[in-house]
């Protein structure tokens, strides 16, 4: 990928974050990236569509890099490090940002097409692996996924209420709450 088309998708998806995509414009990405104003169509000639779908993509890739990293035991420290990566987007924002495909799929409205088509698999993926990692810690594959959809739920939801406070109390309380509903640890 070109320097100033990843500049543009990186920024892009920190504006979004924080301002959701219909408040993102070619003008403020162009301004955020520092990136020549000819390059926008060179590198996204389907427009802002593009752009936004490149940024969620993106965005998305980290998040499950993060999630393979993780060598977690037990289903309590795996919810924990998806909560604590966004718990370090809402601090370095000083609780300005949230989640860029959170931001399309407000925007965006039920049914919208080809982006939401893109927001709902990157939100699959997101629960398929949390799911995948909660049941890998011994966690019944039967409750595995729903406990993944409750965590993905709950971390959007206090996302949006960190912007409202200011800061991480909405996390923490999502993660405390969320830690209830796994199983008891298996005896080793």
């Amino acid at each position: 990928m070109g320097d100033s088309r990843e500049r543009m998708i990186r920024s892009a998806a920190a504006l979004i974050a924080a301002r959701g995509l219909s408040a993102t414009s070619f003008s403020d990405v162009l301004e955020a990236s520092g990136a020549p104003r000819g390059s926008i169509y060179h590198h996204f000639p389907d427009g802002k569509t593009q752009l936004a779908e490149d940024a969620i993509r993106w965005t998305s890739e980290r998040v499950l890099a993060h999630l393979r990293a993780g060598t977690e035991r037990t289903p309590a420290a795996v919810l924990a490090r998806f909560v604590d990566m966004w718990r370090r987007v809402v601090l370095a924002s000083n609780g300005a940002s949230g989640c860029s495909v959170a931001g399309v799929a407000i925007d965006e409205g039920v049914g919208a097409g080809p982006l939401m088509d893109v927001v709902r698999a990157i939100f699959r993926s997101w629960v398929d692996m949390l799911a995948e990692q909660l049941a890998a810690t011994g966690v019944p594959p039967e409750r595995a996924g729903a406990i993944a959809l409750a965590t993905l739920a709950g971390m959007e939801g206090a996302l949006i209420l960190c912007r409202a406070e200011g800061g991480t109390g909405p996390l923490d309380a999502v993660e405390r709450e969320l830690v209830r509903l796994l199983p008891r640890a298996r005896e080793k």
